[in-house]
């Protein structure tokens, strides 16, 4: 019976997307295939795919896979069995699968291999073992040169966005150096980032901004500086793009590789200050952007839509439950989250309160005191959280080694649980100061102009909570149209004062 041949190609490393490597490959397959007298049944290719890790997806490999399991192929011919797997547990599965539909490969650099045997099998396995430890020592030298890069203060791989690299070439023209520079447009993006979320505006106002004006997202200025194809990579900015800029450690000129590898100053020129990268991190690591429970909140108070909904600022008088929106007779109403629904009053009324019990605040000649606390008891709360969430993260990676039994995790669970809660209830009580130069206009006689000037929601709401504004909706007032100012406390608290008192 005439072999049905399925011809492989694949290159690890393809920047330019020119494919000439597997063109090389698939014609020479196709050169075997014809040589040997094959039935020709289909060609699969995957480009600029490196596979040693085993999780890349690879359409071409399977759609290859698939027509084996169809029937469809009896023999697949590649340039060499590295092209076809290089990770120890997808080469193992492979052989398997290939084992159950009898399909056996033929190399045009190596000789055929019968999977249908245990020997073909066996010798197909010790060949990936040679392939694969050949991908992993690479692997340590350059993760090593890496490290070493890192020691030094250089960036590995890719230049960042907001530098541009500038290379030493000796007489040959090799490249022996390199340091990274400012490059001015993009390190203006990365501040803009920076300094309009200290200024409360939310991540996805700053995404649609970016996006509206245009601007190369940070994979796409990378393709176009080295002389790619820009429309190869994506080109409008998300949040989590933003995000990542806001918080790396390369802004301040830090290296840092493998997690939490801290290697010290950077060879490039820092683009934030510390305290500036400290304040954007506090914001966007805070507790309170996670999900809040029971009380199903928005992650992002940074997106958010009404002033005093799920967070620290706003609450229930009555069971000190958090707020939310709820719609009745056509109006938004504040609301508790509390399943017995203690309080609600009218959106409009209670946010015209605030805002006038804030600003006239802001007038006062001590306003601005409120708006430069001291971070450390904020910061403080936020690392203790994340040694608790660390701790039970290492418990559930034990827990999965088979390291510990379920009855240990669930002990350690209930123990560090109630830690975790505490400890983010200290981390939502704890105000955080706002930058001064973004805030010293706020205070004094322009105080109602500065605040009409704050258009996002967010921005609102970064002020109250930094002024330590608490605002509870009053339960047991009478009843009655209208709205009554005296059934809303609104009032400013020093933080460590009021985390002292709740412990």
């Amino acid at each position: 019976m005439t072999e049905r041949a399925g011809v492989y190609a694949r290159i690890s490393e393809d920047p330019r997307a020119t494919e000439l490597g597997v063109t090389r490959q698939r014609d020479d397959a196709l050169a075997l295939v014809g040589l040997r007298g094959w039935q020709h049944v289909g060609t699969w290719q995957d480009n600029d795919i490196a596979v040693l890790s085993g999780d890349a997806h690879r359409p071409g490999y399977a759609a290859m896979m698939a027509a084996v399991e169809r029937g469809e192929v009896t023999r697949i011919v590649a340039y060499g069995l590295s092209r076809l797997w290089r990770n120890r547990r997808e080469r193992a599965e492979a052989i398997e699968t290939l084992r159950r539909h009898r399909v056996s490969v033929s190399l045009v650099k190596g000789s055929d291999l019968d999977l249908t045997s245990a020997a073909g099998r066996g010798v197909a396995g010790l060949m990936g073992e040679f392939d694969t430890m050949e991908s992993e020592l690479k692997a340590e030298r350059v993760a090593r040169a890496a490290q070493q890069r890192a020691e030094q203060g250089k960036a590995s791989g890719h230049v960042l966005y907001g530098w541009r690299r500038e290379r030493t070439r000796n007489a040959s023209g090799e490249v022996v150096d390199w340091r990274d520079v400012e490059e001015p447009q993009q390190a203006a993006v990365v501040r803009e980032i920076v300094d309009r979320l200290l200024a409360g505006h939310s991540l996805r106002a700053i995404t649609a901004s970016l996006n509206d004006r245009g601007l190369l997202p940070p994979r796409a200025a990378l393709r176009q500086a080295t002389g790619h194809d820009a429309d190869a990579a994506p080109q409008r900015w998300i949040p989590s793009t933003v995000r990542k800029l806001a918080v790396r450690p390369a802004n301040i000129a830090r290296v840092r590789r493998g997690g939490n590898d801290d290697f010290g100053p950077a060879s490039w020129p820092a683009l934030v200050d510390e305290g500036r990268h400290e304040r954007v991190c506090a914001l966007l690591t805070d507790p309170g952007r996670r999900d809040r429970g029971q009380d199903r909140g928005p992650e992002r108070p940074g997106a958010r839509r009404y002033l005093l909904t799920y967070s620290a600022v706003g609450s229930c008088g009555g069971c000190g439950a958090h707020l939310r929106v709820i719609t009745r007779a056509g109006n938004l109403l504040y609301a508790c989250t509390a399943d017995r629904g203690c309080v609600a009053r009218r959106m409009e009324w209670v946010d015209q309160l605030v805002e006038a019990v804030v600003v006239r605040r802001l007038q006062e000649p001590d306003a601005l005191r409120l708006l430069t606390r001291d971070d450390a008891a904020a910061r403080a709360a936020r690392e203790r959280v994340a040694e608790i969430r660390a701790k039970l993260d290492r418990v559930a990676d034990r827990y999965a080694d088979d390291e510990i039994t379920d009855a240990q995790l669930s002990r350690i669970t209930a123990r560090l649980r109630p830690q975790l809660v505490e400890a983010e209830r200290d981390a939502s009580r704890a105000v955080r100061g706002v930058d001064p130069a973004l805030v010293a206009g706020m205070a004094g006689e322009h105080a109602q102009s500065q605040w009409n000037a704050l258009t996002e929601v967010s921005q609102r709401w970064a002020l109250l909570e930094a002024m330590g504004v608490r605002v509870r909706l009053l339960t047991g007032m009478p009843g009655g149209p209208g709205f009554r100012p005296e059934s809303v406390d609104v009032s400013f608290v020093d933080p460590a004062a009021e985390q002292a008192a709740a412990q």
